[in-house]
């Protein structure tokens, strides 16, 4: 349906409503006069027309049974009004039996084609009744007026801020400064918290690289140790003897073991007996090798540091009290934020025991793998020598049957003398033992000052020059805030020019002078004082000026009922724009509705 602009009610009929029983017609003008002692049907002119247009009466209450005249079960209005153009139309609504019926021009429409011609119920009320939009919907008038007011374009604002704000502001998108403001200070939060984030991180990298130097150099220490242990052992294993000597005795008794050997029957035999004791002396000199040293010295390592950090953690823990900055994120710690920080560093401290717990079950899974593999040796080498030992004493049991000679056996217990002396030396078997020990500790411990010296000289991030970063960043997001706080205040100031009237003033909400945040303050005021402390006849002349404010916010000019107008001595400050419809009670006279002049023909508005 098209919508109505403007128009001027003509006439009206009506016929079971309220106190109008029979059909009864009723003139009306540009102005008109509605006269009459109380309780003969001025009221109910006006919740006729509101009934016409919006189902409901004039302030708009719930439960039309109480239009129904007493007596005729059928209620009928018929409006007649000239639109813009001065074209007539006649509005007719009709309930019977509870069924509501609607024609307008003699076509029937529905209630929603009305709200599309004469607007929102609310909007048509506003207007109608000078009462109901302060009277009736209160606060939510505040939504009605937000709806309709004028959007100001972002280069009116613009024009209207100094040149610096509007060079901070070039380029930045403001839909909605609120929403700006809200984005951008939540930022400047997160950049905050990043940085204290990355001040905590630079403490417990500065923390932790000093825990590292510091093993590195008990673990430099702990190697000179065994390194100088072992050289002491090496140096005493074979001091004051001559190896070369020694090695060269060998040799010369097995080329006489050879020798003695070939000039036999048993030569063969005592050969392979010499060939087996050596290869068993051979495969019993031979050393396990750890496969998993280097990796078991590194998860040590790993567990260590984790045990100094717990440690540390579980003292800040237990040091922690209200009135003390966290070492970490460096906030200050509160009776109400104590919980907070002390979960989380327990959390922190959960998952240090975590990784430790993990870093331990794998050095014992290394160590246990690397025991299993040194028992697979162990074993193998055992039954290699056993079975390297059978042979020999078979053998040996042969070669004794064939000869009695002992020359050979003495040759071979001489070779196996002189082969342990070029083993051990000058150690004894603990000595010897002890030797083979600081081999592998000094392997292991190796491979710990390895990574340590590793972790040691990785380099570290740049904290500084990210937090001075993210400092630059914040201090440029509080200067863009500044400048939108500047915009949001103007574009208040403009929004509610709108709003200006003669004496009443409304606000909507209020612009923090220093966050540039909107907050909502529906206030209503006439002559600066607050509504509740009006008189009736300030509260109609402030309604008559809201009611002007919403025919220029919605671009609609309809007619106006006054009630009460005895109340008022006139409307001069108010000067109404359209059609104004006004009811006075006159004790004792009859009802009376006069047009205070004629409306004109559509040739008239035309002209006019």
């Amino acid at each position: 349906m098209k919508k109505i602009e403007r128009f001027q009610i003509t006439g009206m009929t009506i016929s079971g409503f309220k106190c109008y029983q029979a059909p009864t017609i009723l003139d009306f003008g540009p102005q008109t006069a509605i006269t009459g002692g109380n309780g003969l049907g001025k009221t109910s002119i006006a919740d006729a027309i509101a009934f016409a247009v919006t189902g409901q009466p004039f302030f708009g209450e719930r439960g039309i049974d109480k239009l129904h005249n007493e007596v005729q079960p059928e209620v009928s209005v018929s409006l007649r009004f000239l639109d813009e153009t001065g074209a007539p139309h006649e509005l007719t609504r009709t309930r019977k039996k509870n069924r509501m019926t609607i024609h307008y021009d003699r076509y029937e429409i529905r209630q929603m084609d009305l709200t599309d011609m004469f607007g929102e119920r609310d909007v048509f009320l506003s207007i109608f009744n000078p009462l109901y939009f302060i009277e009736e919907l209160g606060d939510e008038g505040k939504n009605l007026l937000e709806m309709y007011l004028p959007m100001i374009p972002h280069e009116t604002v613009m024009g209207q801020l100094s040149d610096g704000v509007q060079a901070a502001l070039e380029g930045v998108e403001i839909p909605s400064p609120d929403a700006v403001l809200k984005n951008r200070r939540e930022e400047i939060r997160k950049l905050e918290e990043h940085i204290i984030y990355l001040q905590g991180q630079k403490d417990q990298a500065v923390t932790q690289a000093e825990a590292q130097r510091q093993s590195a150099a008990a673990l430099t220490e702990r190697y000179s140790q065994l390194d100088s242990e072992l050289k002491a052992l090496e140096g005493k294993r074979f001091a004051e003897l001559d190896r070369a000597r020694m090695e060269s005795d060998l040799v010369a008794l097995s080329a006489r073991y050879n020798e003695a050997a070939q000039g036999s029957s048993t030569a063969q035999i005592d050969a392979d007996i010499l060939a087996l004791s050596q290869k068993q002396a051979q495969r019993r000199a031979q050393q396990y090798q750890p496969k998993f040293t280097q990796e078991i010295a590194q998860a040590n390592a790993r567990v260590q540091e984790l045990g100094k950090q717990y440690q540390r953690e579980n003292q800040i823990l237990k040091a922690f009290v209200p009135g003390i900055s966290c070492p970490t994120c460096r906030r200050p710690v509160t009776e109400e934020n104590l919980p907070e920080v002390q979960v989380a560093i327990q959390t922190a401290i959960n998952h240090i025991v975590a990784n430790g717990r993990s870093q331990r079950i794998q050095v014992a899974q290394l160590q246990e793998q690397e025991a299993k593999d040194q028992a697979v040796f162990d074993q193998f080498q055992a039954e290699d020598i056993i079975k390297m030992q059978d042979e020999i004493d078979t053998l040996t049991k042969r070669r004794d049957k064939l000869t009695a000679d002992g020359q050979t056996d003495n040759l071979r217990e001489q070779i196996q003398r002189l082969s342990a002396s070029l083993e051990y030396g000058n150690l004894s078997q603990q000595e010897y033992d002890r030797l083979l020990a600081c081999k592998d500790e000094l392997q292991r411990c190796a491979a710990e000052l390895a990574a340590a010296r590793k972790a040691v000289e990785r380099e570290q991030p740049d904290f500084d020059s990210q937090i001075t970063q993210a400092q630059q960043k914040v201090k440029a997001l509080k200067v863009l805030i500044s400048n939108v706080v500047i915009y949001a205040r103007k574009r208040a100031e403009l929004t509610f020019e709108a709003l200006k009237m003669n004496r009443v003033a409304i606000s909507l909400y209020d612009v923090m002078k220093t966050s540039g945040e909107q907050k909502a303050a529906f206030k209503f005021t006439y002559n600066g004082r607050r509504y509740d402390r009006l008189s009736l006849s300030e509260k109609i002349r402030a309604g008559m000026e809201v009611s002007e404010l919403v025919k220029r916010l919605t671009g609609r000019n309809y007619p106006v009922f006054v009630d009460n107008m005895e109340s008022v001595d006139d409307l001069v400050n108010v000067r109404p724009t359209g059609q104004v419809i006004m009811a006075k009670c006159v004790h004792g006279a009859p009802l009376e509705v006069r047009p205070l002049r004629p409306i004109p023909t559509a040739t008239e508005q035309r002209a006019a």
